[in-house]
């Protein structure tokens, strides 16, 4: 069947499957992943650590989207969505969100890198200073795309409903004219750079695990034990978020070797390709909450209080209507005469007290009628 074929015949089994697996896969890492950040947001001012992959989460959020949500959408609309004409200003914001992630592998080694080799420079680290720096990751991007988009010898990827995922409008100039070649060098790039940061502090943790300790030590006897304590339990989590890190960048590599390589022929090809794009940021929270105790708990609790929370609503309304009534009760027999006045109000504060539904405004008056 070829594409105007298909494009004739209603939606068929296949197509549903495709459509919606791409749509419910990312719409559920994106709600996943937005709690996760949200944890790691609110965390920043004490972990520096999150301020790094709560910048990750945004772009692996906008990826979630553009590779599972867009074309799981035009899937099930046999329509592009977009117009023949702006296929290369979305090509340009594919290729921009694409990049920022990539450039946050590396920031993120470097970060841990130096949470680990300099633990104490680390921990004094600004808002400004840590998020600037992640600025720096979607700017190098904008300026790469910018750069390249213009050339002779990019070509244009665009969304092809009939074939489930991108098709590119020149594949033998891509292969020939030097783009193929560019992203290849640059994904071996982007795959070494972290690897070099994590080799490092994996290098220095086991030479100087015993000095690390005694001088640890060291500053506990001479610093005040909760500040000490305190900074501590920042570097454990610190170092505990190398090991998600890491496990990341593995699976980055992997899919990157299978996109490269190839995944067969087909829209299935194709479609495959997308859920591949799909799942380098979809693995992150999932990372994020195994290995890291502190996201874990923290994820938790967010959910159980959220969980709290619903059931305060109806508490709360009734509350106030039983104290209303009160109110009311309390005002209605305030209105006696002047003779009988304080003597009717402190029986009626005693018989409130004794019965437990003593509020504010009886109190007050009750107060005001006795002097």
């Amino acid at each position: 069947m070829n594409a105007s074929d298909w494009y004739d015949l209603p939606l068929d089994g296949e197509d549903f499957f495709a459509g919606l697996s791409l749509i419910v896969l990312a719409l559920f890492f994106i709600f996943l992943y937005a709690i996760v950040a949200f944890v790691m947001f609110r965390g920043s001012d004490e972990t520096v650590g999150f301020r790094y992959l709560f910048s990750a989460a945004i772009s692996g959020i906008l990826l979630l989207f553009n590779y599972g949500v867009w074309p799981g959408l035009v899937i099930l609309t046999k329509s592009e969505i977009t117009t023949k004409s702006m296929r290369p200003w979305v090509q340009m914001y594919l290729d921009w969100a694409w990049f920022a992630m990539c450039y946050h592998y590396t920031v993120i080694a470097w970060s841990r890198f130096i949470a680990i080799t300099y633990p104490s420079y680390f921990r004094q680290q600004t808002q400004l200073y840590s998020y600037s720096v992640c600025a720096c990751c979607y700017a190098a991007a904008l300026v790469q795309v910018l750069s390249t988009h213009f050339q002779s010898w990019y070509v244009t990827f665009y969304y092809e409903p009939s074939a489930y995922g991108m098709l590119a409008e020149n594949f033998e100039k891509y292969l020939n004219d030097g783009l193929s070649m560019f992203f290849f060098i640059y994904h071996l790039i982007m795959m070494s750079l972290p690897f070099v940061f994590y080799t490092l502090a994996i290098i220095f943790l086991i030479k100087h695990k015993r000095s690390v300790n005694a001088s640890h030590l060291l500053r506990r006897q001479a610093t005040n034990t909760s500040t000490s304590t305190h900074h501590s339990k920042q570097h454990f989590i610190e170092m505990r978020l190398i090991a998600p890190c890491v496990f990341n960048t593995v699976l980055f590599i992997f899919g990157q070797i299978l996109i490269t390589l190839g995944t067969g022929e087909g829209k299935w090809a194709t479609w495959s390709v997308m859920v591949l794009f799909c799942a380098n940021p979809a693995v992150n929270p999932i990372l994020l909450l195994v290995f890291s105790s502190a996201i874990r708990e923290r994820t938790f609790d967010l959910l159980r209080n959220a969980l709290v929370i619903k059931e305060r609503p109806y508490s709360t309304i009734n509350h106030r209507h039983t104290s209303s009534k009160t109110n009311c009760t309390a005002l209605s027999n305030v209105k006696l005469s002047d003779a009988s006045r304080s003597a009717t109000s402190s029986q009626t504060f005693l018989t409130l007290e004794a019965r437990g539904i003593v509020t504010e405004n009886s109190y007050l008056m009750h107060q005001t009628t006795d002097v």
